[in-house]
C-alpha cells in the first residue's frame, strides 16, 4: 500500500502524467522564492535519494554523514532511503528527531521512511506504519506550516490511505488549498494530483493548463499536460501543448524530449521526433530532465516505427549501455531478436 513516496522513481518521465505532476513542484522548476531551512533540508534529502541524477546532493550528504549528530543521522537516513534500505533509514531519522525534535525536515523525512516501509509490510504493520507516517507529517506541518513537501505528503496520504486510517479526498483537497495559499504553483500541482487520482481528466487538465499560463517559465506543467493527453491517445491535444511549450520555452531541452516521446508513442511526426531526440542527445540533461538513456530508447522506438529494425536495435543497445536497468529498452530489444 504505497502511502506516501513523494519523490519520483528513477525514471519519472516514463510514469503517468499525474504522477509526474505530483512530484514536479519539488524537483522541477518550482517558483518558490526564499526557502525556509526545513524546505532546503528536505529538498537536499529528496535529491540525495535520486543520487544518479543529483550527484552533488548525494556527495554533500555523504560528507554530512561523517559529521556530528543530528545532521549526520539525518544524512545517513537520506542515503539509506536512496538505497532502498527503509528500515535503516527510519532508524537514522528517529535518531535525528530524538536529538532535535524541533526540526520539521527531520519529522517529514521520518514520515517518508515509515511510508516507504508500509509499502513492503504485511497488512497489520501497514496500519501501524500508516498512522506513524501521518503523525510525522502532521508534526512537520505544525513545526513549519510552510513546509510544502510535508503538506504534499499529507495530500498523498489522504488519497491513498483507506478511510479507516484517515484517508479522504475531501481532506486532500483541504490540504491542497492550504498549499495553494502558500504557493500557487505547488497548490496547482496538488490539485492536479487529486484530479488524476480521481480520474477526472477535465479537472486535471484545467489545473495544469492554468499552470502553463500562470507560470510559463516552468516546464513540468507542460510535460504533465501533454503526457496526460498522450496517455489517453488524445494526440491532437498533446501536440498542441508541445507546440505551445516550444513557443514559450524554445531553449528548454525537455521540450525536445517531449516532442520525441510523443512521436514515439503516437507514430506521428516521426521525422520531427527523431530530429528532436537527436538534438536532445547532444545536451547534458539538467537536474530533473529525462536521462539520455530514456531518450535513446524513445529514438529506437521511432526507428522501429519507421520500419528500420537495425537502426532501432542500435538505439536500444545504446540505451542499455547508458542504463542496463532500463526495462523499456530491454523489452524492445527482445522483440527484435
Amino acid at each position: 500500500m504505497p502511502f506516501v513516496r513523494t519523490r519520483p522513481e528513477p525514471h519519472p518521465w516514463s510514469l503517468g502524467a499525474f504522477a509526474v505532476a505530483a512530484v514536479a513542484g519539488a524537483l522541477f522548476g518550482n517558483p518558490l522564492g526564499a526557502q525556509s531551512t526545513a524546505t532546503a533540508a528536505s529538498l537536499l534529502c529528496e535529491r540525495t535519494m535520486d543520487g544518479t541524477r543529483f550527484p552533488d546532493a548525494k556527495a554533500r550528504m555523504q560528507a554530512m554523514a561523517a559529521g556530528v549528530a543530528p545532521d549526520a543521522a539525518f544524512a545517513r537516513g537520506c542515503l539509506f532511503m536512496g538505497d532502498g534500505q527503509f528500515e535503516k533509514a527510519s532508524n537514522e531519522f528517529e535518531r535525528a528527531v530524538a536529538a532535535d525534535q524541533a526540526s520539521a525536515a527531520y519529522h517529514f523525512q521520518l514520515g517518508q521512511a515509515y511510508g516507504a516501509r508500509a509499502q513492503h509490510a504485511n497488512i497489520f504493520k501497514q496500519a501501524v506504519l500508516a498512522r506513524k507516517t501521518k503523525a510525522e507529517f502532521d508534526r512537520a506541518v505544525q513545526l513549519d506550516p510552510d513546509l510544502i513537501d510535508a503538506r504534499v505528503g499529507l495530500v498523498t496520504f489522504y488519497l491513498l490511505a483507506p478511510g479507516i486510517l484517515g484517508g479522504s479526498a475531501d481532506k486532500a483537497r483541504r490540504e491542497a488549498q492550504e498549499i495553494r495559499v502558500r504557493n500557487p504553483y505547488r497548490g496547482g500541482i496538488a490539485f492536479a494530483q487529486i484530479a488524476g487520482h480521481e480520474n477526472d481528466l477535465p479537472a486535471a487538465t484545467r489545473e495544469l493548463d492554468a499552470l502553463t499560463r500562470q507560470f510559463p517559465d516552468s516546464t513540468a506543467p507542460y510535460v504533465a499536460l501533454a503526457t496526460g493527453y498522450a496517455e489517453r491517445k488524445l494526440w491532437t491535444d498533446a501536440w498542441d501543448v508541445a507546440d505551445r511549450f516550444a513557443r514559450a520555452l524554445p531553449d528548454a531541452p525537455v521540450g525536445l524530449y517531449l516532442v520525441g516521446r510523443l512521436a514515439a508513442e503516437s507514430g506521428e511526426q516521426l521525422d520531427r521526433g527523431a530530429a528532436a531526440l537527436s538534438q536532445y542527445l547532444q545536451t547534458t540533461p539538467r537536474a530533473g530532465d529525462p536521462p539520455l538513456a530514456v531518450a535513446q530508447w524513445r529514438l529506437g522506438a521511432i526507428e522501429e516505427r519507421r520500419g528500420k529494425p537495425d537502426a532501432a536495435r542500435a538505439e536500444y543497445e545504446a540505451a542499455l549501455r547508458l542504463d542496463p536497468k532500463l526495462a523499456g529498452a530491454r523489452e524492445a530489444l527482445g522483440r527484435l531478436h
